[in-house]
């Protein structure tokens, strides 16, 4: 199963992403748009993984998170990762602050626990699209973008599966693990 450890963005991301990718569109810039509606700050991407191995990271990051402090993340400036001096991915960047850092560091411990990968570089945002092409002024026309600023509350990650077709990658809920100690698996 290839997925994901993800903080879900709550309900007001979305419109700002589709906001921004529309805008983008309008630009000239072509990408495989990521949908609002699968706006998310990952925290550790899993690759391919056995169901029953991830049910043991679920239940051990569950427990591991029982009790870990609920707190807010806030959306930034818009940038993007380059390759060959072009945008290979535009994003709109999560506000660093001490609890986020934290909660990927006790997502790494279970990861690292159980043998499994852990990306070092560890940087916080939200995908709006993987590009195909950008116009010849898009360092330009990247800095005249502005988006809302959005606080969101985080009490809980989920595990993802992530579902890739022609359409581009569906994402399905698998486990959520709630800081107050629940987890929950969702129907397969």
């Amino acid at each position: 199963m290839r997925s994901f450890i993800a903080v879900d963005t709550g309900e007001r991301v979305p419109a700002m992403i589709d906001g921004i990718s529309e805008k983008l569109r309008r630009m000239g810039f072509k990408a495989s748009w990521v949908p609002g509606a699968n706006a998310h700050v990952t925290l550790a991407f899993l690759d391919n993984i056995e169901l029953e191995k991830l049910a043991l990271l679920a239940s051990m990051l569950s427990r591991r998170l029982r009790g870990f402090p609920s707190f807010t993340l806030e959306t930034g400036r818009i940038g993007y990762f380059k390759h060959k001096d072009l945008p290979k991915v535009i994003w709109v960047a999560i506000e660093r602050n001490q609890n986020l850092v934290n909660l990927q560091r006790e997502t790494r411990v279970v990861l690292e626990a159980l043998s499994l990968p852990v990306d070092e570089n560890f940087r916080p945002h939200l995908t709006v699209g993987r590009m195909k092409f950008s116009p010849p002024m898009w360092r330009k026309f990247l800095s005249t973008l502005e988006n809302e600023r959005i606080i969101f509350p985080v009490g809980e990650v989920t595990i993802f599966e992530s579902i890739l077709s022609r359409e581009g990658a569906t994402y399905r809920k698998v486990f959520t693990c709630s800081f107050e100690g629940g987890l929950i698996e969702h129907a397969v």
